[in-house]
Parts: C-alpha cells; structure tokens; sequence
C-alpha cells in the first residue's frame, strides 16, 4: 500500500481506474511504517492516523485490507521481509495489537458504514 504514496503510483492508478474502472485493490502492507497509521507520541501513548488509507477509497477502489506486517513500534523484533522491509515478528504488546485492530476497524466503520466493512 505503500508504493500508492508516490505521486507515479497514483497517476497510473487513476489513469487505469479511469479505463478499466476496476472496484477493488489488494491492500497490501497496510500496517507497514511507510503507511504511518500506528505512531507513538511523546507521553508513550498510541496514536493512529489513517489519511493514506483512506486516499484509495478517494479514488473508488475498496481495497482488500490484509492486516500484515508489524509497525516498528509496536514490534517484539526486527525480522523483516522484501526490499520495503516489512516487519515479520509478532506485537510486543498483544493489548497494542488488539487496540491497533480495533481502532482501524472503528475508524473505517464511522467512515465508510459497517455494510461496507463487513463487505
């Protein structure tokens, strides 16, 4: 998901959905550090942030969430995968991974309906 980030990638993304008109991504790396949604302010709190998730939703695509990797801060260790590093290594705190869940699938509830989640 990250690689929609590059203005490049969204410019054929839009010029492809324009032609073809395709309704569904893969969402792919969502929970990758490129994709900021999981940070941790200076209190040690946890704060989301879902604006690039929501920019294909912008475009009128439903991405396929797939709850993959790990984001650094939240990660147990630094075993990672492919050439953007993805984080293979279990949550350092199960509790942050449940909240994590949580307020990703309540965020996407409150914007989109809970039709359109379960869809």
């Amino acid at each position: 998901m990250g690689l929609a980030l590059q203005k490049e990638y969204l410019d054929q993304l839009k010029l492809v959905q324009k032609e073809i008109g395709f309704q569904h991504i893969r969402g792919h790396g969502l929970l990758c550090d490129d994709m900021a949604i999981y940070q941790v302010n200076e209190a040690g709190e946890a704060e989301y942030n879902f604006t690039y998730l929501d920019s294909y939703v912008e475009l009128g695509l439903r991405p396929f969430l797939e709850l993959g990797f790990m984001p650094y801060k939240l990660a147990s260790g630094s075993q990672t995968v492919f050439y953007w590093k993805g984080n293979v290594t279990p949550p350092a705190s199960y509790e942050g991974w449940s909240n994590l869940i949580k307020a990703l699938i309540e965020h996407l509830s409150s914007r989109y309906g809970s039709d359109e989640v379960v869809t």
